[in-house]
């Protein structure tokens, strides 16, 4: 049985601030699966039902209609919430994004908060349909934190040379979108730190009841720690374990994280956690794809971002997996295929 607060069967979310938000994807598209494969595959839906309370005591979970729902499992992925502020915008669900349809649809300028990856995302989508688009970061630099100063500086260019207003180390009390990141959402009498806690197959704290999703940190064997990824390919994937070690298979989630963005004419690949790194090396020309910029923490390749180099991230994320740690000089020849560092 699955059971959510939102009126739409599971769709996709990253076409959000993407090809739906651009049109080139019709809501038709965004579904997970077809609805009628939900019955064939014996999941009953209940949707437009939120839980108020999942009763990890008695195993009763209530819903704010009063409806109540006995259960012997219960996976908890319900995800989190952005950020939000007074009178501005947020991008999490279908609803959001139809709000900001409509609002991209007024045309004039826009103002966004933020130059996350929703933040740059949106402002791409409105700089292709003619808005005026300024962009409030309080960081040096989009995406600093995840892509560091030398590849977040050239995504400020590409955003300038598109026309955007972007404002950096800067600050506003009201914007149009609020893309400022999220919340995890968590539930009281399960251990949350950040998020829920759970093991590499989504246990939690109390037996049988797992969590999935980006609303929870989940231990890694790769790093040793327990990380939070707030991206649909983990969260699916993750997912997938989770689910398979409730239904009597345990499996182990270890694979290295991996999203994609689309800005303009650009596609940027990132594999890793957003975990610390020391130095960057750089294939290629960084600013004229296709480049990529490696993140080493010592000796050890902890994570690999690419701009229209997708085979390069594709190949990066298998010698993560692996324990692998190709030299510098073959991390930077673009004719060095990474795949004989697992030799």
């Amino acid at each position: 049985m699955l059971v959510g607060a939102e009126r739409w069967p599971p769709y996709e979310r990253p076409h959000l601030s993407k090809g739906y938000l651009s049109g080139a994807v019709p809501r038709a598209k965004l579904a997970l699966r077809p609805a009628a494969q939900y019955e064939q595959l014996g999941v009953e839906l209940r949707l437009g039902r939120r839980v108020i309370d999942v009763g990890l005591h008695d195993r009763v979970a209530r819903t704010e209609s009063g409806e109540t729902i006995p259960w012997d499992l219960l996976c908890v992925a319900i995800g989190s919430d952005a950020r939000r502020l007074d009178g501005g915008l947020g991008l999490r669900e279908l609803d959001d994004a139809d709000a900001l349809r409509s609002r991209l649809g007024a045309g004039g300028t826009i103002g966004i908060m933020g130059a996350g990856f929703i933040g740059c995302e949106v402002a791409a989508v409105a700089r292709l349909r003619g808005l005026e688009v300024r962009v409030d970061e309080t960081l040096g630099q989009p995406l600093l934190r995840v892509l560091g100063p030398d590849l977040g500086g050239y995504l400020a260019r590409v955003h300038l040379a598109h026309g955007v207003d972007l404002r950096l180390a800067s600050s506003t009390e009201q914007a149009d979108l609020v893309a400022i990141g999220s919340v995890p959402r968590v539930i009281e009498g399960l251990e949350s730190d950040a998020g829920i806690l759970v093991d590499e197959s989504g246990r939690t704290s109390v037996p049988g009841v797992f969590a999935a999703g980006d609303g929870t940190r989940f231990f890694h064997s790769l790093y040793g720690q327990r990380i939070r990824v707030e991206h649909f390919q983990t969260a699916q994937r993750q997912g997938f374990a989770v689910g398979r070690t409730m239904a009597g298979t345990p499996t182990r989630y270890t694979e290295v994280p991996w999203f994609w963005s689309e800005q303009y004419d650009l596609n940027l690949q990132y594999a890793g956690a957003g975990l610390p790194w020391d130095e960057i090396v750089v294939r290629a020309e960084l600013g004229r794809p296709p480049f990529s910029v490696f993140y080493l923490a010592g000796a050890t390749l902890v994570a690999a971002a690419g701009v229209n180099d997708h085979h390069t991230i594709a190949r990066a994320r298998r010698v993560m997996e692996a324990g692998a740690s190709p030299r510098r000089d073959q991390l930077e020849d673009p004719g060095f295929d990474l795949r004989r560092a697992l030799a």
